[in-house]
């Protein structure tokens, strides 16, 4: 033989030794399964044909949950969506406990405590959504695979894949404290990290989530970079933008001075082609009155394109302007490709609390479909100036209604129907973007309506977006207060129960106070509108049209099927969407195509992390790993479990 023919055959066999090899280890190395946030896993072997057949190959249970009764707030949820990365899997429990596991036995390896106080009371409940992972390019000995979390007490965390040890040469012996350099900032009480970091080369990227209705003047929202080897702040980016940044000219008379919020809550996802992350930023302080901060206030409420390596601002692209209904971008901005008007695009979906989704191509951050600027209602708010119009896209379609009828009101109890109705009739109620005022206004959709944390997966090979909406419908109403019923100009809490929220904000330099009361339209403890409150949907992102839609869970008691939900769904290239997330103890697989339920698969706690899958070697099974733990503020059934299952051999 020829040895260059042996040779060529040898290295192809090598290559396909290789490509055998690689093909068939698919982990998880962010919680949103790629670093654009699809939450799509490419494997097949669990189909549409034998996902009836999965059996449990292992439980694990963790022991962190509690109901924190009577004061909820120290309650828990269980939010946190494994990682797979070389051989673990990883996981944070409400007290930010990181546990790693081995994910075809479910044995532990190890387990970390930041020591959180656990008897404190968080501003956004016991919570995490998970962890980051990053790799050194170049071995330098320790710490070469580190963990990063951030924690509800606000420290960034750096510990040992190989672990769970800190990692001494990060930070001050493993911890960044995330409160340094935070601009009004009173107590620390108001500054929480529930969202897992992103990682883009060397930096390690977080946000932060803020109590937003407790001050007038809120802590600061930037976003910053830490390098992940030695902790040191790379880069702020400025969510409010100060004296000379891009956007200071929409907050009139220098409000942005004196403004905060405009935070970061949710999951950062990243273009690494681009070398860009995506920031869905939130509300500026004060949520539901704009006095102090007239404009349209950037980059609240937008979505903004930013450089990973310098934090250099590229892009933006505005969902709602001069927030009053704390309609911020809960839901992480997917990177998808979609096929538009005949060519390849790599795009951004962006879902809204409003359930409108705002396709945008990610060079410029323009839409791709349609937007018009439509008139809306005006405040009545003595020296409020709400925006005269908002954004509104042609394609996709609203997910959620967009106004609320007497017609809509549900009718399957005469008694609490004649309740709700004559209450319904009492309220101010125009249509979406009603301002609040001093008399009840309908907030339509309410503040956790539409497109929430959850986000959404997506399916590269027909271009399908399955999203999970809620449909509710709060209250608001604003009340001017005398000079006895405070006690700064910054403001305090002055009411707080479960059923009604009632906090003071005040306008500088006038006197002009208002206090705000919120609720939700709800008798006798009963949403007063139809059901169903909540939907998964798949939306065809090329077309802009909604394929199917189907209720989200079922209360067999009221004889309703779409239920409130928040958990993020699954999509894989067998054709399946997973998703769970009501107060039903189901886990339902849906066929990708028709939304037809295939089969469903009992939780022993609420399900409100996302579903995750793998195939890793020795074994070379596809696994189904879920992590049902409750939801205090849902009101699910609480748990400690992680669960995997996998077809039989």
């Amino acid at each position: 033989m020829n040895p260059t023919t042996l040779l060529s055959g040898v290295v192809l066999a090598i290559v396909l030794i290789v490509h055998v090899a690689v093909a068939s280890v698919v982990d998880w190395p962010v919680t949103g399964g790629d670093p654009g946030g699809m939450r799509y896993s490419p494997l097949t072997d669990i189909n549409r044909t034998n996902v009836a057949t999965l059996t449990v190959a292992w439980t694990y249970h963790h022991g962190d949950y509690r109901s924190g009764w009577p004061d909820p707030f120290k309650g828990t949820a269980f939010e946190s969506t494994p990682i797979v990365r070389e051989g673990r899997l990883i996981f944070t429990t409400p007290y930010n406990r990181v546990i790693a596991l081995d994910p075809l036995s479910g044995r532990e390896l190890w387990t970390f405590d930041p020591k959180i106080d656990r008897g404190r009371r968080f501003s956004n409940l016991m919570v995490n959504r998970g962890v980051a992972y990053w790799q050194a390019a170049h071995s330098a000995g320790a710490c070469d695979s580190r963990v990063l979390i951030a924690t509800l007490d606000a420290r960034l965390l750096a510990l040992d894949a190989g672990t769970g040890k800190p990692c001494q040469d990060f930070g001050t012996q493993g911890a960044v404290n995330l409160l340094d350099g935070i601009e009004h900032l009173i107590d620390p009480w108001e500054y929480n990290v529930t969202s897992p970091p992103t990682v883009v080369g060397d930096n390690v990227i977080v946000g932060s989530a803020i109590a937003d209705e407790v001050r007038r003047i809120q802590p600061a929202g930037a976003v910053r970079a830490y390098h992940a080897r030695t902790g040191a702040l790379v880069w702020r980016f400025n969510t409010v933008p100060q004296h000379g940044e891009v956007g200071t000219d929409t907050w009139e008379q220098d409000s942005w001075r004196t403004t905060g919020g405009a935070n970061v809550w949710s999951t950062i996802t990243a273009d690494l082609d681009r070398g860009l992350i995506l920031l869905p930023v939130s509300t500026a302080g004060p949520d539901f009155i704009g006095i102090d901060r007239k404009g349209a206030n950037l980059f609240s409420d937008a979505v903004v394109a930013v450089e990973a390596k310098t934090g250099k601002y590229r892009w933006h692209f505005q969902t709602v302007h001069h927030d009053l209904w704390d309609y911020d971008l809960a839901a992480p901005p997917a990177l998808v490709r979609v096929r538009h008007e005949g060519r390849e695009v790599d795009a951004v979906a962006q879902g809204t609390k409003t359930g409108l989704i705002f396709l945008l191509d990610r060079n410029t951050g323009k839409p791709l479909f349609p937007v018009e600027e439509r008139p809306v209602p005006q405040s009545n708010i003595p020296g409020e100036a709400s925006w005269p119009t908002q954004p509104f896209p042609l394609k996709p379609p609203a997910l959620v209604p967009q106004r609320l009828t007497e017609d809509d009101l549900w009718s399957a109890n005469p008694a609490r129907h004649q309740k709700c109705l004559q209450r319904f009739r009492t309220l101010r109620n125009e249509g979406m973007f009603t301002p609040p005022s001093t008399s009840r206004t309908i907030l339509y959709p309410g503040t956790a309506g539409g497109m929430n944390w959850s986000g959404g997966a997506f399916d590269p090979q027909n271009g399908l977006w399955f999203v999970p909406t809620n449909n509710n419908v709060h209250l608001i109403r604003l009340d001017p207060l005398p000079p006895e019923n405070f006690a700064d100009t910054d403001g305090i809490v002055m009411h707080n129960s479960w059923s009604a929220l009632r906090w003071v904000y005040s306008r500088m330099g006038t006197g002009l106070r208002y206090g705000q009361i919120r609720d939700a339209l709800r008798e006798e403890g009963q949403w007063c509108h139809k059901p169903p409150w909540g939907l998964l949907h798949a939306v065809d992102l090329n077309t802009g049209e909604i394929r199917w839609q189907v209720p989200v869970g079922e209360d067999q008691h009221l004889g309703v099927q779409g239920l409130t939900n928040f958990g993020p769904p699954l999509v894989t290239a067998g054709g399946l969407v997973f998703h769970a997330g009501s107060t039903e103890l189901k886990l339902r697989a849906h066929d990708a195509q028709t939304g037809q339920i295939l089969a469903t698969f009992a939780l022993p706690a609420g399900l409100h992390a996302g579903p995750i899958s793998y195939k890793l070697t020795p074994d070379g099974k596809q696994y189904l790993v879920i992590a049902p733990g409750g939801h205090q503020g849902l009101g699910s059934q609480l748990g400690d479990a992680v669960i995997a299952y996998t077809l039989l051999d």
